[in-house]
């Protein structure tokens, strides 16, 4: 069962009026009212460690929450940009590819001897872009 007391004896706690600046009755009360007086121990205790930690509590400057808020979001276009540069240099990569090929691909019968050579040097410029991004993310 609850005190009828209860809410204003808690909104005089809340308020932090008790127990100077409240009724005398809701003091007399609280003695004599088992359930008002756990009430009391309780919100008061539970409002002071509310109390000690907001005077704990350390809050950055706002310039300096602001720095690093700009800070990240420039740190996060540079990896989305990084991200877009290497798509495209792996899709350059690929094109310049299929470009010797179909350049050269006509004449391999007649110069198959040289093909290794052009495999050996055509797979650095397709594993660039990828060594470029490994390289370059963040692990």
């Amino acid at each position: 069962m609850s005190c009828e007391l209860e809410t204003p004896i808690l909104r005089a706690i809340e308020a932090r009026q008790w127990p100077d600046r409240c009724d005398g009755e809701l003091r007399a009360h609280a003695a004599t009212c088992a359930e008002c007086a756990d009430l009391v121990d309780v919100a008061t205790a539970l409002t002071e460690d509310r109390q000690d930690a907001l005077s704990a509590a350390h809050l950055p400057p706002s310039g300096a929450a602001w720095w690093r808020t700009q800070m990240r979001a420039r740190q996060d276009a540079a990896r989305t940009a990084r991200r877009i540069i290497n798509v495209v240099q792996a899709a350059a990569v690929l094109v310049a590819l299929v470009a010797v090929f179909l350049i050269v691909g006509p004449a391999l019968p007649a110069i198959h001897w040289s093909l290794p050579l052009i495999l050996a040097l055509a797979s650095p410029l397709a594993l660039a872009p990828v060594a470029v991004y490994f390289a370059l993310t963040e692990h």
